[in-house]
């Protein structure tokens, strides 16, 4: 395998999601000769083997989340946090379990702590990896890790069609008007309906950027609150306890305590036991000959 030195860290929820109902939109729940449901797994494997493709890695590690939202560290800061979630799909609940077995087959390492999320996991790999040198590229299809943008570590962000957008300080910048650092304080002033975070009634996502852009800071822009317009200041005086509340909820936690190995991430792996695995998922020879 070429190995250029890249590690390669993948959102197992938000591939596991993007595939389960991307191929139920397009072809409905593959299932096995038993009826055991593997359509998101499938996908699962697809999009890990384009990903390693396209970044070419010498390692790989998946991040999950390991909670309900009941024991979300983040529901003790904010009840409301992802109150409006719901259950997964009936058909997707089984494959959780099963992605995990494909990926160890894999030989890639699964990592998870009780009470946090994957981008916690995520954000506290590469910000370690990227400390000790290493060039890192997170694949997800959350805007949120765009605050671990770095020097040393790019996001990939999953799209429809199998595309994606790729985002580096300057492309961040270029793009989305931002730096890294900024995200969290956008995504504190326009909240999130997704997850529940409130942020500020009425600031969307441009008026939140062109505030953050303007004053540098969330702190800065309370402290020059008499540089808005009347409207717009009452608004950020009246939600400014719920504002900070968000910018703490969307921050993506870099210190979880994780233990995993690197040695033990190595993108390599015995093609006889992933073989094993996928046929007895029922694969095609479509994924099979991708594996050596």
């Amino acid at each position: 395998m070429d190995q250029s030195g890249k590690i390669l860290l993948i959102d197992g929820m938000s591939f596991l999601f993007r595939a389960f109902y991307a191929s139920a939109w397009t072809g409905g729940y593959r299932q096995t000769s038993t009826g055991v449901y593997t359509n998101a797994v499938y996908g699962f494997t697809k999009m890990m083997l384009d990903y390693v493709d396209l970044v070419r890695p010498s390692h790989l590690l998946v991040g999950w989340d390991v909670a309900s939202r009941e024991t979300l560290v983040r529901s003790q800061w904010y009840e409301g946090y992802k109150a409006n979630r719901q259950a997964p799909p009936d058909e997707l609940i089984p494959q959780f379990d099963l992605v995990k077995e494909v990926t160890a087959a894999f030989a890639v390492p699964n990592l998870g702590c009780l009470g946090f999320e994957g981008d916690d996991i995520l954000g506290t790999v590469s910000t370690q990896l990227a400390d000790q040198g290493h060039e890192i590229v997170i694949a997800t299809g959350d805007y949120d890790a765009l605050q671990l943008v770095s020097e040393r570590t790019s996001v990939k962000i999953l799209k429809n069609g199998g595309k994606h957008e790729h985002y580096t300080p300057e492309s961040l910048l270029a793009l989305r008007g931002i730096s890294a650092e900024q995200v969290v304080d956008v995504k504190a002033l326009m909240g999130d309906t997704s997850d529940c975070i409130p942020g500020c009634p009425g600031v969307g996502e441009k008026t939140a950027i062109k505030l953050i852009s303007e004053h540098g800071t969330l702190d800065n822009l309370y402290d020059n609150l008499h540089a808005c317009t009347p409207k717009m200041r009452s608004k950020l005086e009246e939600h400014r306890e719920q504002v900070y509340v968000s910018q703490k909820l969307a921050t993506i936690i870099r210190d979880v305590p994780i233990a995993y190995a690197l040695e033990h991430a190595k993108w390599e792996y015995d093609a006889d036991v992933v073989k094993a695995k996928l046929e007895e998922l029922e694969f095609g020879r479509t994924i099979l000959t991708r594996v050596g």
